[in-house]
């Protein structure tokens, strides 16, 4: 078995989390026990993913002791590879490695990260395998790298996230969903905003937001008014999904987003930003829009409301894009990455 250790902040819900949560659910499978290494306490109240049988080891990247930590941990439990779950992480692993090789996975762009910019330059240059989950990542990132960085695309349970028949029921509004964390740079308060452009033009429309974070409290000030409600942490994604007209990721930049991707599979039409990876993840199986334009978004759901023939092709379209998406296509990726990693470092013995 090969023993990875995934470095993460924690385990609430996003993204790379569900990307974390995917791989140590195939692992076995695949001959890999993980480890989940978290150097950020969890937000109070905020909801986490589950990893059932992991342990998960608890450091604080705040103390000066933590590459000592570190080092320490991936000693005590025999690890393998060390996969690092962003560009924060390479960066503070960076001088912890010693023996153990070092896989880091570019997930978002830098955004507020810039002041880290030298320790990030640092943990990418000290990796021994970059992957991106998007090609826009890949460029950006192996600029500073001063390599090429692999592409292993965010994968979906495509069972579980499989499309079922949805009938409209006249008698409810039109409703366009969001799946993201309340984060300012995922943009909803541009997502309320169409729906008010939309009222505006006498059209009676409802935005359901899963979610939770630090802006809720900014988003239900934005909604006075308007049709707009804040669920929270959604248990059942596959059952939300299915409860929508149209899905929409307003972001103001994103890798591969799982939640876009899992809108695609269960066959919903998607409206997304023309951003970062979304482009490349939607092609013609959806509807892109300028970032930062409520008024484009309210345009694109007037024009998929009235439109349902359209609704179906896209979500027809969509579902068809996700199958090349699957979870354990990305399982395969990264277990085929681990195993060279360890051929490749004579002082490591997998058991």
């Amino acid at each position: 078995m090969i023993r990875v250790a995934h470095l993460l902040p924690n385990m609430e819900i996003g993204g790379r989390e569900r990307i974390v949560s995917d791989l140590c659910r195939t692992a076995p499978g695949l001959g890999i026990d993980p480890v989940l290494i978290a150097y950020d306490p969890p937000t109070e109240g905020y909801s986490r993913i589950d990893a059932p049988g992991v342990p998960i080891i608890g450091l604080d990247r705040r103390d000066s002791a933590f590459p000592h930590r570190l080092r320490k941990v991936l000693e005590k439990q025999k690890i393998h590879v060390l996969h690092a779950q962003g560009h924060i992480s390479a960066a503070l692993a960076a001088g912890s490695l010693d023996h153990v090789p070092m896989l880091a996975t570019m997930h978002i762009a830098l955004g507020s990260g810039w002041r880290w910019l030298v320790p990030i330059i640092r943990g990418l240059r000290a990796a021994d395998r970059l992957t991106a989950v998007s090609e826009d990542l890949a460029r950006r990132y192996g600029y500073l790298a001063r390599r090429q960085i692999e592409v292993i695309p965010t994968g979906v349970d495509l069972a579980h996230f499989s499309p079922l028949p949805r009938h409209r029921d006249a008698s409810t509004p039109f409703t366009v969903g969001v799946a993201a964390r309340l984060h300012p740079v995922k943009r909803l308060d541009d997502a309320v905003a169409a729906m008010r452009v939309l009222k505006g033009r006498g059209l009676r429309c409802r935005l359901v937001i899963a979610g939770e974070g630090p802006c809720r409290r900014h988003i239900e000030a934005l909604a006075v008014g308007l049709d707009v409600e804040l669920r929270g942490a959604v248990i059942d994604v596959p059952e939300f999904l299915r409860s929508l007209d149209v899905f929409l990721l307003p972001s103001d930049h994103e890798g591969t987003p799982a939640a876009l991707l899992e809108a695609m599979a269960v066959g919903l039409p998607c409206i997304a930003t023309r951003v970062g990876g979304m482009p490349a993840l939607l092609g013609g199986a959806g509807v892109l829009v300028p970032r930062r334009d409520p008024r484009a978004i309210a345009d694109e759901v007037e024009h998929l409301l009235g439109n349902p023939g359209r609704r179906v092709e896209l979500g027809k379209a969509a579902e068809q894009r996700a199958i090349s998406h699957s979870m354990a296509h990305q399982a395969r990726a990264y277990a085929g990455l681990y195993a060279l990693m360890c051929e490749s470092s004579p002082d490591l013995r997998v058991i």
